[in-house]
């Protein structure tokens, strides 16, 4: 039996609804936006291939975006079965030898469990779709500071945030869920390249599925040293 991963707001139980609601939707389009912006950046480069870091890469909708559009990718995800998934989505698309030609490289993990291993200056895009929440607030300040690190001076962040209205912060333990106000995010981002923002709070769904009460900051911006 796999283990069941050890985070407290996103249990098993809130997996299987997120899949179920989220089947065979497209790539966030906040990480095509994110794409748009690397690949423009890297037009007059030496021509090496950009990399990038999907933090919970879940069934691999975005992993196959970001291969599609010419990243080798870093990918990670708590759940084997979303690894799995991840995989046999690659095996159905013309990057069905990524894996082992070691354009994609997969691991077993969390964001808490991964920061630590991450290097500097890695990553030209680091995709977080709807993971930071998801990060305990014990352990949320080291695991941004080691993304921002591995993202490359001029690298692109795309990802989201939850506010303290979401329904699953609010009903969260204590300790449990990281959310953020508008100034929190305001200081996160100080000193990048906003390229889109966005806050939404309103009464919605899980994907088609399961009614959720949302409050979500949708960011995608380019670091600077």
């Amino acid at each position: 039996m796999d283990p069941v991963p050890d985070i407290p707001g996103f249990p098993p139980e809130r997996c299987a609804s997120y899949l179920q609601g989220t089947e065979g939707a497209p790539p966030r389009a906040q990480l095509l936006v994110a794409i748009g912006a690397v690949r423009s950046a890297l037009v007059s480069s030496d021509g090496r291939r950009p990399r990038a870091l999907d933090v919970g890469c879940g069934p691999g909708r975005e992993l196959v975006a970001l291969l599609d559009a010419g990243f080798d990718v870093d990918a990670f995800d708590p759940y084997p079965d979303m690894l799995v998934r991840a995989a046999e989505l690659l095996a159905t698309t013309p990057h069905g030898a990524a894996l082992d030609e070691g354009r994609v490289r997969l691991r077993l993990g969390t964001l808490e469990s991964e920061a630590p291993r991450l290097l500097t200056s890695s990553y030209d895009l680091i995709h977080a779709g709807f993971v930071l929440p998801f990060v305990r607030p014990i352990a949320f300040d080291s695991c941004w500071h080691a993304l921002v690190a591995s993202l490359r001076e001029g690298g692109v962040f795309a990802g989201q945030f939850f506010g303290p209205n979401d329904e699953f912060v609010r009903a969260a333990g204590e300790g449990d869920m990281t959310s953020h106000r508008t100034e929190e995010i305001d200081e996160l981002f100080t000193g990048w390249d906003v390229l889109e923002r966005e806050e939404i709070e309103r009464d919605g769904a899980i994907g088609r599925g399961k009614a959720k009460r949302w409050h979500v900051h949708h960011v995608v911006a380019v670091r600077r040293l």
